[in-house]
């Protein structure tokens, strides 16, 4: 099932694939065009060739075979074109990434360091950055934590810290590798709704990967569900039925509906995802 297509995408991937030394194929051969202003979640099981397509979209895995293209820089096939791209191309991590001896604002600044040749970011950072990240670290709630260091800060706030570093960026593409995978339920949902939040606000491109439904099918504007290397679905949240479902999670539709019920009747509980399926090699680099 194909989502509907706009002219001029932000960016596109053709006949995309990736596979991991010792043949184990990541993701199989994808065309995907992620529109302007669109909060993309990428869904699927551990192993199911999420992360690997996200990284795949800045080059920290480097596709196998095909092509990315940026509407604004153009197709990813050299050094330059790649700097420039990864400049306006955020990364919210899972593990957030952080330095935690540094305070809020000083990894907020890390997002400017791009914008900044090696020798000028040896020194203090300008006024207008400062006021900058600040603004940033405003956004998400946390401008009275700005100069606490980031190991005093909670797992959330430290989530929290890693958007205002995205925002820091000036971003037309926000990528984000699981950013609640390792949150409880309630942070998790104001994790989301901040994300989406600002990504509407500030017209910027989210592409969001996830295993839980619940959240894919409330923040998302377009689901792309993956299962064994390969995009099986493809449209609004609204088209996702169980038979879908059952492709995306890979079991009978019986099971996945009975899975959703129960699911419904515990809304307080992460919902149970089947155990992670061995058809992939996820390579975190």
């Amino acid at each position: 099932m194909a989502f509907s297509k706009t002219p001029q995408p932000i960016l596109s991937i053709e006949n995309l694939g990736i596979t991991y030394p010792g043949g184990i194929e990541a993701l199989r051969s994808t065309s995907i065009d992620f529109q302007r202003g669109e909060f993309n979640v990428l869904l699927g099981l551990s192993g199911a060739g999420k992360s690997s397509l996200l990284r795949a979209l800045n080059h920290l895995v480097k596709p196998t075979s095909g092509k990315v293209t940026s509407a604004e820089f153009g197709v990813l096939d050299n050094q330059r074109t790649l700097r420039r791209h990864r400049r306006k191309t955020a990364m919210v991590f899972q593990h957030h990434q952080l330095i935690l001896r540094h305070t809020a604002l000083q990894n907020v600044l890390m997002g400017r360091l791009g914008y900044h040749s090696f020798l000028r970011s040896l020194l203090p950072m300008p006024q207008a950055d400062l006021e900058l990240a600040l603004h940033c670290l405003d956004r998400v709630g946390l401008a009275d934590k700005a100069l606490s260091r980031v190991d005093q800060l909670s797992g959330g706030q430290q989530q929290r810290v890693g958007i205002a570093r995205a925002l820091a960026q000036q971003p037309t593409i926000i990528l984000a590798d699981e950013p609640v995978a390792s949150l409880d339920p309630s942070t998790s949902e104001k994790v989301l709704s901040q994300l989406k939040q600002i990504c509407a606000e500030d017209g910027i491109t989210a592409i969001v990967s996830l295993h839980q439904l619940e959240y894919a099918k409330r923040f998302a504007d377009r689901i792309i569900g993956l299962a064994n290397a390969q995009v099986v679905f493809d449209a609004a949240p609204d088209q996702l039925d169980d038979k879908q479902l059952a492709l995306i999670y890979q079991q009978p539709v019986s099971q996945r509906k009975a899975e959703f019920t129960k699911d419904k009747q515990q809304p307080s509980v992460q919902q149970k995802l089947p155990q992670k399926t061995a058809t992939q090699l996820e390579i975190a680099r």
